[in-house]
This record gives structure tokens, sequence and C-alpha cells, in this order.
């Protein structure tokens, strides 16, 4: 029998209380809220309606009271303020000039107080205006306008208001509470017994589905549910029936899945062996990547070091205005391409992992003013302004690699003069942190560029990627600088990020950790300056070289110094002719017909070991710029390692150095 709601007692946690208690609470906050709305909307009315009252009989005052005011008219200024205490709202009004009070008065109930106290009580609304004539001040009106009889009015609309506020709650609730039953609670708690019936084991009790409502979805999924527990009680019965059979079936089903396992594991030692065959491939192709590159680093630089050569022997000749500036394009073409080499060997080399860091001493100053002065040249040529700032709490002296950070330096600097065109580059170092025995920089390239939009900052350190294809067709580059200057820093023990502003400039950020000196730890001496350099001692150098034009580029560079050059274009060759005697250095290239220049190198350095003889010093020229083989060359037994193209700078160093080492080894000589 299906008992009714009214046949029930609800329980004080029952959820037909709750949501009665539920639907008062929220009809009342709804109700109070309109009703106090109203409440304030008609308060504010009413001091608005005050006020405009009170600005009105000010605005008549000032236009009404300058000709009595003017004339010390007493009697017409007594008659205006008669004429304003007509307004029951109006507790009092006062005209004064500079000498005395030309006319007041108040309600009786007010009598004898002065327009202070009225100021003072909150009870009142005044208003002070100035009375003037001809522009000038000659008196003031006061007024107070009582604000009581709002008061009055706002409580008899408040009681009003809250009362019928009330009568609403009431029926609101009400039919609220009578919908809510009919609809949702009666049919709610119906179900509820039904389900308590079938859970206490009585699958017969009765349900009714017959609601359109989520609620008869409910009753049919628990009606689906009963259907689903009679079968699974017959399945549990036919299951147990066949569990005996199941048992004796058991041995040939583990010994199916053994096999199967078997089988399984002899395909994951397939597929293991399939990685190890994938990763010797990757290893192969990174190999002929490498060989790829420094084979293509020497064919590039081989005719660069002969257009750069010459490109810098023009440069010291007498040129007229457009032959400078001429030979200024290809040497800036022939450098932009370097760049661009070094930075593809440099990406490999990170992607490898063959890319270390040194450790040394050095000064941070040193690295700062060389790099800005380098710089500078490019800012100067555009007409940009450039300052480079340490910060005073920034060591002096840090452990770690200048190279690399002055590459990373020199990426981002570059980049921030390619890119702007008018303003000013700013190059500003700080410490970020610090411990005993390292310090963490904070290195900022702000500039007054073409900025990058927000969304494509993080791509712009991505490798061969640039703000957009414009960016490249503009300004040009490979988009490399940034992506190996993210890697440097992150070997740094640092991290990099920028921001920008399309239109208002960049700032370019990086972190880099560095070793500082432990407290107590004796400074490192300064590193002593270069002496002026001083000039070429008379040699007789041989050099390998099978390219013509380089060759003729180092006679160039030779011909005004009191060395004598002698040029050999194959290995095999240029080791006979070396056997003969009488030299003082050899210039060697790596790649020669015949015999190599690495071959070339062991087999004189053999020849000497038999011979007895002091070895001559080797400088070995290559186009190879990876760094295995600048190892190879030193392992062959080369002295000193030069990649081309090789400036005459450079190349006159290495000749000092060199003749400076023979000649202290000469003095020891005969000093022994």
């Amino acid at each position: 029998m299906t008992t009714h709601p009214g046949d029930r007692l609800p329980r004080a946690d029952s959820l037909s209380r709750r949501a009665k208690l539920a639907q008062l609470a929220f009809i009342s906050a709804i109700v109070l809220i309109f009703s106090c709305a109203l409440i304030l909307f008609n308060a504010y009315r009413l001091h608005v309606r005050l006020s405009e009252r009170a600005d009105s009989i000010a605005h008549l005052a000032r236009t009404s009271l300058a000709s009595a005011v003017w004339q010390v008219d007493y009697a017409s200024a007594r008659d205006f303020i008669d004429a304003v205490l007509q307004d029951d709202t109006v507790a009092f009004a006062q005209v004064v000039t500079g000498r005395e009070v030309m006319a007041a008065k108040s309600r009786p109930r007010f009598a004898g107080h002065g327009f202070e106290y009225f100021t003072k009580d909150r009870r009142f609304l005044t208003k002070s205006v100035e009375i003037r004539k001809y522009g000038d001040w000659i008196g003031s009106f006061n007024l107070a306008v009582s604000t009581e009889g709002n008061l009055q009015e706002m409580a008899m609309y408040v009681g009003l208001t809250f009362a019928l506020a009330l009568l609403l709650i009431l029926t609101l609730t009400l039919a609220a509470v009578r919908y809510m039953r009919k609809h949702f609670l009666t049919p709610l708690m119906d179900l509820e017994e039904s389900a308590t019936t079938i859970a206490d084991g009585n699958l017969d009790a009765p349900i009714d589905t017959s609601a359109s409502n989520e609620l008869g979805s409910l009753a049919r999924a628990i009606d689906d549910m009963r259907q689903s527990v009679r079968h699974l009680i017959h399945d549990l019965q036919e299951a147990n029936n066949k569990l005996q059979n199941h048992q004796n079936s058991l041995e040939s089903m583990v010994k199916e899945r053994t096999e199967e396992l078997k089988r399984k594991n002899d395909s994951l030692n397939g597929a293991l062996e399939q990685v190890r065959r994938a990763k010797k491939a990757a290893e192969v192709a990174n190999t002929a990547k490498s060989s790829f590159l420094a084979s293509m680093s020497h064919e590039i630089r081989t005719p660069m070091n002969a257009i750069l050569g010459m490109a810098d022997i023009l440069w010291e000749t007498d040129l007229s205005e457009d032959q400078a500036r001429y030979v200024e394009v290809f040497r800036t073409a022939g450098e932009s391409l370097l760049e661009i080499l070094d930075d593809i060997l440099d990406l490999s080399k990170i992607e490898a992992g063959h890319l270390t860091l040194e450790k040394t001493w050095f000064p941070l100053t040193d690295i700062l003013d060389r790099t800005c002065g380098v710089i500078q040249a490019k800012a100067s040529q555009k007409g940009l302004g450039l300052s480079c700032v340490a910060a005073p709490e920034v060591p002096a002296r840090i452990n770690g690699d200048p190279n690399r950070l002055r590459q990373v330096l020199f990426n981002l600097l570059g980049n921030a003069i390619k890119f702007t065109d008018s303003g000013s580059v700013a190059l500003n170092v700080d410490t970020a942190s610090r411990d005993d025995d390292s310090v963490l920089l904070h290195f900022s390239i702000t500039d007054t560029g073409v900025g990058v939009s927000g969304d494509k900052l993080r791509a712009i350190f991505e490798a061969f990627t640039q703000a957009d294809s414009s960016t490249t067709r503009q300004f040009g580059g490979t988009g490399l600088g940034l992506a190996i200057s993210k890697e440097l820093v992150h070997m740094m023990d640092g991290r990099i990020w920028a921001e920008s502003m399309p239109g208002k400039g960049s700032t370019f950020h990086f972190t880099a950790r560095f070793g500082t000196p432990r407290p107590g730890d004796v400074a490192q001496p300064e590193p002593p300056r270069p002496p002026e350099e001083p000039s070429l001692p008379p040699l007789n150098i041989l050099m390998f070289e099978d390219s013509r034009y380089n060759a003729f580029v180092a006679r160039t560079y030779l011909d005004a110094t009191p060395c004598r050059l002698t040029v050999t274009e194959d290995g095999k060759s240029g080791v006979e002719l070396f056997k003969k005697g009488g030299w003082d250095l050899v210039l060697m290239d790596i790649q020669m017909p015949v015999m190599d220049g690495l071959e070339a190198t062991r087999t004189i350095r053999q020849w000497e070991r038999e011979q007895g003889l002091d070895p001559v010093p080797i400088v070995v020229m290559t186009a190879f710029a990876m760094d295995d083989g600048t190892r190879r060359c030193l392992e062959a037994g080369a002295d000193s390692h030069l990649p081309k193209p090789v400036k005459k700078s450079a190349l006159f160093e290495a000749i000092r150095k060199l003749a400076d080492k023979n000649a202290r080894k000469g003095e020891e000589s005969d000093h022994d």
C-alpha cells in the first residue's frame, strides 16, 4: 500500500525539510534584497529632491539679494528670508555681509542658534552661497534645511515595504513548497521506499516508472538494476556450476599463457634489437653529418681565406672612395658568411654534445669593454647610442668561459643594433644572487628597435626562427644566434628570456653563473697587458699550400717583413724540401694532394727524431673548424692551429709567439 506525504513525519535531516528551508531562505533573501534596494532608492530620491530644493533657494538668493546687500536694504533682506521660511523644510536662513548680519530667522524651536549649529547637526542640510556684485564678493546667504520630514516619510515607507515583503515571502514560499512537494518530494520519497525495500532483498517491490522527468528516469534505472541483480544471481549460480569445469581446464590455460608470454618476450627482444640498430644508424648519421659539416667548412673557408685576405690587403692600399666602399662590401659579406658558418658548426656541436665550456679566470670589465668596442663601430654607422654598464657590486674577476660569454653578448648586442634604426642600445650587468664561491650575474640588453609581438617571443629562441618571414627579408640572418645563445646560457647554469612591445623596443635578459674567489683566497693576478706589437724577426718560412690564391695572400702579408717565404703545392714535395734544412717555421695546410698535412707533419716530426734535430715550429692553417680537427693537428705534432680564413694579425701573432719560444729555447741551450 502506497503511503502519502501527509502520513509521514519528515526527519530533522530529511531532504524535504532541507528543501523547504532552502526555498524559504532563497525567497526571503531575494525579496529582502529587492525591498532594501527600493528603500535605498526612495531615500536617495528624497535626499536628491531636498538637495534640489535647497539649491533652488540658494540660486534664488544669489540672484535676488545682490541689490539688497549692495544697497544695504535691510527690509528687502528680511522680506526675502520671510518668503524663504514659508517653505516648511527651511529651518534657518541668514544674510550676512563682511561687517554684520543683515537679516536672520529660524524656526521657533531653533531660536538662538547660529548657522554653525546647523552645519554640525546631521539632521540638517546646509548651503552657503556667495553674493556678488560686479564680480566682487559683497555678502553670503546661509541656509539650513531640515531632513526630519524625509526621515518620517522614510520610516513610514520602510514599515510598509517590509510588511509587503513579509507577505510576499509567505505567499511565494507556500506556493513553492506546494509545487515542490507535489512534483518532486512525494515521488522521490516513494522512490526511496521502493529502493530501500529492494535493498533489503525484496526484488518484487513495486516501482512507479510512469513519471516522464528525471525521477521517472531514476525509477526506471532502479528497475533495470533490479532486473540486472536478478540476472546476476542467476549468472552466479551458473558460474558456480562452471567453476569445477574451469578448474579442470586451468592447467592447459596456464600452459597457453606461458607460451604467449614467451612469444611476447621474443617480440620485445626483437624490438630492443631494432632500437639498438636505430641508435647505431643515428650515430652513423650523426658522424656523417659531422663529416659533412667539416668538409663543407673546409670547402667554404678555403676560398674565403683568399677573398678576405685580398680584401684586407686591398683595404691597406690607397683606394678611391668608391673602391673603398666596394672592398668594404665584400669584406662585410665574407665575414657575415663566416658568422653563419660558425653558427651552424656551433649548433651542430651543441646538438652532438661535443661543446664544452672553459674554466679560466678573467676580468669581466675587459670582456665588456672589448665587446662593446667592436659593437660601437656598428652602432656609430647607424647613429645609435651605446652604453655598457656594470653595477658596482659585480665581481671584478670571475671564473668561466670568456669566449662563450663574449659570443652570447655579441649575438644579443648585434641583434639589438640590427633591429634598431634610431635611439640607443644599452647593456647592463648586475648581481642576481651570490654565495661563497659563485655568483649568478644578470645581463640585460635594451634597445629602442622594432620590437617583437608577445605571441612570437618564445619562438625566436628556436633554431632557424625569426619573428616572421618579413624580418628575414628586411634584416637578414639565419635565426641561429638566439638558439645558440640559449644553449650556451643553459650550459652556464642560467636562463634567457625576452620582453618586448612592437614599435617600442625589446629587452633581452640572461643569467649565467661564474666562480668567484673564496673568502681568504689570494687574488688572481691581473694578466699583463700586451706590449706593442714588435716587427717580425727575419725567418725562413716553408709554406705547404695547394691553393695558389691562399699562397698569394700569405706572400702578400709577408712581403713587407724581413721574412722569406717558400711555397710547395703538395705534401710529399714539401717534406723533401724540408729535409734539405734551413727552415725556421713551417705553415702547413691540411688538405693537399699526394700527402695531406697531417701525414706530412707526422713525417717531419719522425724525421727530426731520427736525425736528433730540434723540432721546427709548425703552424697548421686549416679550413677544418670542428674541435676534433684541432685535436688531430696537435696530436700529429703541430705547435699551433690557425683556422681559415687567417687574419694577418693572427698569422703575425702566431709567428711572433713561436719565434719567441724558439729564441728562449736557444738561450737555454747556450746557457747549458
